[in-house]
């Protein structure tokens, strides 16, 4: 069974105002815009090179409106939900509730784009956010050929992907224990960070990691926290920026030996935002 990171939920009061920002920021037209008048909500997807980024509004009344106005009550615009993926919802499904994810049966849905009139299909794994420490996620089974167009991609220096998501917690070992064993994630480093007074965790999938940072600072529930999005040019993509109003630090060199950095400072509907740039391979 492989598990992917299929997409990052955004929530924002205002869908209009988020896409003009998130275009700003990204470099790239909308893939999608849609609506869920039985659920209360509207959004729009950015599909990138390994994810997608949905940008969630509450629009009109129903549970998924309620849920979203009451992260917006709580928190303002910030990150909200983390989606995973898989090609088999029975196998996910079965493994999952053998680790102990009580996962539900599959939920239909259904979309279709207001501009283009295109249509997807998916099947939705729902389980009780105590698994996840307070984070809303769930998984996801697209159905085939139910494809996302890319995010049309506006001059130099375009955000290529995501890079990391981070998560706060308190607990290493329930993260363990819910990305790894039981959404079957690879572990592929754990190190002590003494500066941050915890431990650092990443988990690979999707050509991207989730960060967990654990220690007693963090919330008391687990918090999905920052962004760290890919360029191939950062050089480009700063100068894009600056071009188009964004906020945006000097680049840097990053943390990881050979990659630069940079910190946007506006347009990033209230999520912490790194911009990185890797070393040719």
């Amino acid at each position: 069974m492989t598990t992917t990171i299929d997409h990052i939920i955004i929530a924002v009061p205002d869908l209009a105002e988020a896409i003009a920002d998130y275009s700003a920021l990204l470099g790239r037209a909308p893939s999608w815009r849609g609506a869920h008048p039985d659920y209360g909500t509207a959004n729009t997807l950015f599909k990138l090179d390994n994810t997608y980024i949905e940008l969630l509004a509450p629009q009109g009344e129903g549970t998924a409106a309620d849920i979203v106005n009451g992260i917006l009550d709580a928190r303002g615009p910030c990150l909200s939900g983390l989606v995973f993926g898989t090609e088999s919802a029975d196998d996910f499904i079965s493994h999952a509730r053998s680790t102990g994810l009580e996962a539900s049966d599959p939920v239909p849905g259904h979309g279709v784009d207001e501009q283009t009139r295109a249509e997807r299909r998916w099947r939705n794994m729902f389980w009780d956010t105590t698994a996840a420490r307070g984070i809303f996620s769930f998984c996801i089974e697209h159905e085939a050929g139910s494809t996302l167009p890319e995010a049309t991609p506006h001059g130099a220096g375009v955000i290529a992907g995501v890079d990391h998501v981070v998560v706060k917690t308190q607990s290493a070992d329930a993260a363990k224990t819910f990305y790894g064993d039981q959404l079957g994630i690879r572990l592929a480093l754990e190190q002590d960070v003494p500066e941050w007074g915890g431990v650092q965790l990443f988990f690979r999938a999707s050509s991207m990691s989730i960060e967990v940072i654990a220690s007693d600072k963090a919330p008391e529930r687990d918090e999905l926290w920052g962004l760290a999005l890919k360029t191939d040019d950062i050089e480009a993509t700063h100068g894009r920026l600056k071009e188009s109003g964004v906020e945006i630090s000097d680049i840097r060199d990053g943390r990881k030996p050979g990659t630069r950095v940079c910190t946007a400072k506006s347009h990033t509907l209230g999520v912490p935002t790194l911009l990185i740039e890797h070393p040719p391979r």
